[in-house]
């Protein structure tokens, strides 16, 4: 059984935090789940102190049972990616320094992973969130927004994946306004991944109980 839940996107701006806090409240019913988010940008400043806006949400949604800083050890002020905004600043972070943080912090507990953007999006001076996946050897969910286009973006996805022999678990279609297309039939039509549809606040129930399924 894999610890480590890692929330990847097709893309940036899909919904990965807004999904993962939801699995991870509804996660914790069961088991006791804890969340990383290893690098976040945008940061904004308060008090002096560099504060990550998705990273806060996951510290909120576990009560501040651990540290901030643990959740998300490496923050930026630039809202550009991880790799241009350790570049500007002249820093040295690669995918060797997210693992042993996370080692250190998750101590072979259940963890909920986010990564920053999409899954082949650059995390680290050396590689993109796909490698830190492999590092740590994750369950692995895709969220998949539901709008125009995202059926190619899905599907090269999961080919990517599949190419790169890395596993991909779950694919979850992230509904939160609903339209007329038919996405998640025409996604579901070309994988042989599991792909589950979240629409609304009833659907985490049996997403959540599929993961355990699957882990």
């Amino acid at each position: 059984m894999k610890n480590s839940i890692f929330v990847t996107g097709t893309n940036t701006d899909v919904g990965k935090t807004y999904i993962g806090i939801k699995l991870l409240k509804e996660l914790n019913k069961k088991k006791d789940f804890l969340a990383f988010k290893p690098i976040e940008t945008g940061c904004q400043v308060r008090n002096g102190l560099l504060i990550p806006k998705d990273s806060t949400k996951y510290y909120h949604a576990l009560s501040k049972k651990i540290a901030l800083d643990e959740i998300n050890p490496y923050r930026f002020i630039e809202p550009v990616s991880p790799y241009l905004a350790i570049k500007n600043a002249n820093r040295k972070i690669y995918i060797k320094d997210y693992v042993m943080k996370y080692k250190k912090i998750i101590q072979n507990r259940p963890c909920i992973i986010e990564g920053a953007g999409g899954a082949f999006s650059p995390l680290a001076i050396d590689g993109l969130n796909i490698d830190l996946m492999k590092k740590i050897k994750s369950f692995n969910i895709l969220v998949v927004k539901d709008q125009l286009g995202c059926i190619g973006l899905a599907i090269s996805t999961m080919l990517a994946f599949e190419r790169l022999k890395s596993s991909l678990d779950l694919v979850i279609l992230n509904t939160t306004k609903k339209n007329q297309m038919e996405n998640f039939k025409e996604i579901r039509k070309y994988s042989k991944i599991p792909v589950v549809n979240y629409t609304s606040e009833k659907s985490i129930k049996k997403i959540s109980k599929k993961i355990f399924e699957l882990l």
